[in-house]
Parts: structure tokens; C-alpha cells; sequence
């Protein structure tokens, strides 16, 4: 209920916000167009899928950016009841950003932006097989390593704050920003490197927060809510 409670401030703070700051006509951030920012994830360390965040942003306009984020998967934080984990992939995050005016220049600046992202993972998961399994009896049992592979694509809407880190950098080079969304994404799974003539004895465990298959055995669509934190640097 506290996570709940702390997404509706927050996405509060942001539509009531943003008109209020609409009604100064006078842009304060940035100082020239275009302008261009590096950013990272403070967050992408603790994802599932977790990995080194390093992307850019460009703004044209005093209102319109957009942004490119590749992140690199290579681990996770979480433990799995299948055994060993050991991820590898890449994701890709790209938005189209609007922003609302600032009132002040040391105020924070909102912004509004829809998001499409792109994943897909190598996972080398431990599991366990029967071999040569015909009307349930096996030959024998193995555990054995298999890759598990997953094609995840999902859009969203976020919301999001932009704060000026001005006790660090007089010239505002440092921001950190905050952001949430809704949105969905679709997910795809395939596993190979099955052991020769062997079958899962357990099904594979494909998603963290067991949803249910809603395209076939392979195939989920599941609700996203991300929320996290990015450092940026002004160039």
C-alpha cells in the first residue's frame, strides 16, 4: 500500500504541476537549443533483467525531446528456484519527450513522453530433464544447463520530474530525474540446449510474477508499472 500511495503523489505532482508551470511563457532550462544530455539508470542495477544503463537525449526545442537508452543485461538480483541464473542481452528504450515550462530556474521541470522499449535476452538457466520419457516413465533423470530465450517488446506512458542538482554544479550540468509509467509489453520464450531426448520435468519458470500465458504456452502479455531513477549530465 505505501508503494501504491507513493505512485499517486508522484503522478499527481506531475499533472497538477506541469499546467501551472504551462502558464510562464518564459523557458529557463535549457540555456541553448539544441542541447544534448548523457544519462544513466540508477535503477536498470535492480531489474530483473538487470544491467549498465548509458543513453542520450537531444532537445530541439524548448518543449520537444527525444531520447535513446541501450541498456547491457548481463545479471540479475534475483534468485531463482530453477537453480543457476545467468543472463545476457540487450534493451532498448526510446521516447518522445514534451516539456512543460519551468516557473523558476532552480524549480524542478515535468515532462510527459510515450515510451517504446525492446529486450532480448539469453538466459542459461539449471533444470531438471527426464530422458527418454515415454507414457511418464523415464529412462533416467539429469540435471542439465539450457538457454532460455526471450523476446519482450512493450510501450507505455510515463510521467516524470527533472531536478537540478545546482549545489553540485553552479552552470546546472547535473539533473537527477524521477519518472513513472503504465503501459504493457508482450513477452515470447523459447528454450533451447535441451539435453538429447530429454523433456522438462518441471515447466520452466518464464515469468517472475507468474502471469498467466494469454497467446499460447509461449506467449504472455503482461501490465508494466516501472518507476525509476536516472542521473544526467548537461554537455
Amino acid at each position: 500500500m505505501r508503494i501504491i500511495n507513493l505512485y499517486l503523489i508522484f503522478i499527481l505532482y506531475c499533472f497538477f504541476s506541469a499546467p501551472v508551470a504551462a502558464q510562464e511563457t518564459k523557458q529557463v532550462y535549457p540555456d541553448k537549443l539544441p542541447a544534448v544530455n548523457i544519462r544513466t539508470s540508477l535503477s536498470s542495477w535492480a531489474e530483473f533483467d538487470a544491467g549498465l544503463m548509458l543513453g542520450i537525449n537531444y532537445r530541439w526545442h524548448k518543449n520537444f525531446s527525444a531520447s535513446f537508452e541501450p541498456t547491457l543485461i548481463f545479471f540479475t538480483p534475483f534468485s531463482d528456484e530453477g537453480g543457476k541464473v545467468s543472463p545476457s542481452g540487450i534493451k532498448i528504450r526510446s521516447d518522445l519527450r514534451y516539456h512543460f515550462a519551468r516557473k523558476r530556474k532552480k524549480s524542478p521541470e515535468t515532462f510527459l513522453a510515450p515510451e517504446f522499449h525492446y529486450k532480448y535476452t539469453k538466459t542459461r538457466r539449471e533444470g531438471l530433464f527426464g530422458i527418454n520419457c515415454q507414457n511418464g516413465q523415464c529412462a533416467y533423470f539429469q540435471e542439465a544447463v539450457y538457454s532460455q530465450l526471450k523476446n519482450e517488446v512493450g510501450a507505455l506512458l510515463k510521467a516524470g520530474i527533472i531536478f537540478p542538482m545546482g549545489f553540485i554544479s553552479k552552470k546546472e550540468r547535473l539533473f537527477l530525474e524521477l519518472y513513472f509509467g503504465l503501459g504493457v509489453k508482450g513477452l515470447k520464450f523459447r528454450e533451447t540446449d535441451i539435453p538429447p531426448g530429454g523433456s522438462f520435468v518441471h515447466s520452466p519458470n518464464r515469468s517472475p510474477l507468474n502471469f498467466r500465458n494469454s497467446w499460447g504456452r509461449d506467449h504472455y502479455n503482461v501490465p508494466m508499472m516501472p518507476l525509476g531513477l536516472k542521473l544526467l549530465f548537461s554537455l
